[in-house]
């Protein structure tokens, strides 16, 4: 059910530097102490100054009381700023929920098998998505999820998403390096170098999140191979 966006504050409960590239954020809720919200949806920072920033919540709309970020603040811009100043206790203020990014009901009908692709901090939308149809709804659909990062450096809940294949047999992940180390054992290049070797028709659908560049090349790929356009979703990071 989807609810009207509205004006939130929260105080930050956590927040965990990652690496020197992305931050982990924990929202608790102050007024209203509940969000109604479906995974993919985001939500829109009020950092001062009339300037806003957008964000995807991370977590399960299961946990109402609160809302996890997955922060990339090596923009360096004012949103990056706003993130490295922050400390626990803060109050933060928000719109939510807001975008497109969710699973219909007409779309679960439509769609039997379901890929997801990431890039970076993409993949927050995505995680909660994943959360909420694994953990939350029991989803027995095939799931597939390719994840691009850049470094090993980089690298995160990498072993959350593997403890969710072990645990889950229709769950399916594979994290990409596109700049690997030398002798680098597991998978490195693009998520498109995968995607082009599997099948796909019109049972389909394909959840992208990150650069415009990654999520252009996926659609037309997976348009090509049988996707229905329609049942191929998408958010562009800029």
């Amino acid at each position: 059910m989807e609810t009207k966006p509205q004006q939130f504050r929260a105080k930050v409960a956590e927040q965990i530097i990652i690496n020197e590239k992305f931050r982990f954020v924990h929202l608790e809720l102050i007024e209203p102490d509940r969000l109604e919200f479906l995974a993919g949806q985001y939500i829109s920072i009020d950092m001062g100054e009339g300037y806003r920033r957008s964000y995807s919540i991370a977590s399960s709309p299961s946990e109402g009381h609160a809302v996890e970020l997955c922060v990339d603040i090596t923009p360096g811009h004012k949103g990056s700023q706003f993130f490295q100043k922050l400390k626990p206790g803060d109050e933060v203020k928000f719109i939510a929920p807001l975008g497109r990014l969710v699973m219909t009901e007409a779309d679960k009908q439509r769609e039997k098998q379901l890929l997801f692709v990431a890039t970076g901090s993409g993949i927050a939308p995505l995680r909660s998505m994943i959360l909420d149809l694994l953990e939350d709804k029991g989803d027995k659909r095939l799931i597939r999820l390719f994840w691009g990062l850049r470094f090993v450096k980089d690298m995160f809940w990498e072993e959350e998403f593997r403890l969710k294949h072990e645990s889950f047999p229709n769950f399916h992940y594979k994290l990409m390096l596109s700049k690997p180390p030398e002798k680098w054992p597991l998978l490195a290049g693009y998520s498109t170098h995968e995607i082009e070797a599997l099948e796909f028709d019109n049972t389909w659908g394909a959840y992208l999140c990150g650069n415009p560049d990654m999520i252009t090349e996926v659609k037309e790929l997976v348009i090509k191979k049988g996707v229905p356009e329609a049942q191929v979703h998408f958010e562009k990071f800029f």
